[in-house]
């Protein structure tokens, strides 16, 4: 793997976040799926941005990453919108440390967020894809996943988009004019997100966009909570806090 300084000699086109908290034993994976893309390296950035982690995660970050942003704060939200501040791209990508990416991942990213209209507008301002668990062993989770990669793609179709946060595409410019990831305790800052950003323009779902993400926090944590948590969501508009979702697991 080249050094991090030499990785990136022009603006590039694509910054990619990857939020952090104690994730060493997932970074390098991470950012090795990231290093191996169809489209030339120095066209996007990686920029870890971890929330004061006390193992190695930023050690190991600054060897292998082009730039590591730190913030006190914790938060999924809070640390994307952190590293996206620090973003030189006109796109953003934004992917889990515990996620890995498909060699056409970035490529889908462009190809989805750089189209545009005759009349000069882009076609998608945001944008997701295929996704599916790292773990196999639990048949009950592997059907969780099947759906929710259905429900990624008919929310794109249906103009309701409803995005998972690992797998998260979005133009700069929209994604700050709609507030970017909401800075509170909360469950869906990803749905609330990309149905903020699908108001303000198109939502895409690129087939090159495929991930493979760790199903750990679905072990820990039964089905049925994923699900109540996106559902009051949809109908209310409130979201679980962190801690109402975790209590009693």
């Amino acid at each position: 793997m080249k050094k991090a300084n030499s990785k990136v000699r022009q603006k590039p086109i694509v910054s990619i976040i990857v939020p952090t908290l104690n994730e060493r034993k997932h970074i390098k994976a991470c950012i090795r799926a990231l290093e191996n893309q169809s489209v030339p390296r120095e066209h996007y950035e990686i920029i870890v941005s971890d929330s004061s982690s006390d193992d190695d995660t930023v050690k190991i970050s600054k060897t292998i990453v082009d730039k590591v942003v730190v913030c006190k704060r914790q938060g999924a939200g809070f640390g994307r919108n952190h590293g996206a501040r620090h973003a030189k791209g006109e796109i953003l990508g934004f992917v889990d440390a515990d996620t890995l990416v498909e060699e056409k991942w970035v490529e889908g990213l462009i190809e989805t967020l750089s189209k545009k209209h005759k009349n000069g507008k882009h076609v998608a301002v945001a944008c997701t894809g295929p996704l599916e668990n790292i773990e196999k062993e639990h048949l009950h989770i592997n059907l969780f996943y099947k759906w929710w990669n259905l429900q990624s793609k008919a929310s794109t179709i249906a103009r309701y988009p409803i995005f998972p946060g690992f797998n998260f595409g979005a133009r700069k410019k929209e994604f700050w004019d709609a507030g970017g990831f909401p800075n509170v305790n909360m469950v869906c800052e990803d749905m609330d997100l990309s149905l903020r950003l699908g108001k303000i323009g198109g939502t895409g779902f690129s087939k090159k966009m495929k991930v493979k993400t760790s199903a750990r926090r679905q072990i820990e944590i039964p089905i049925h909570k994923h699900i109540l948590s996106g559902v009051r969501y949809a109908l209310t508009k409130k979201s679980m806090t962190w801690n109402e979702y975790r209590k009693d697991f």
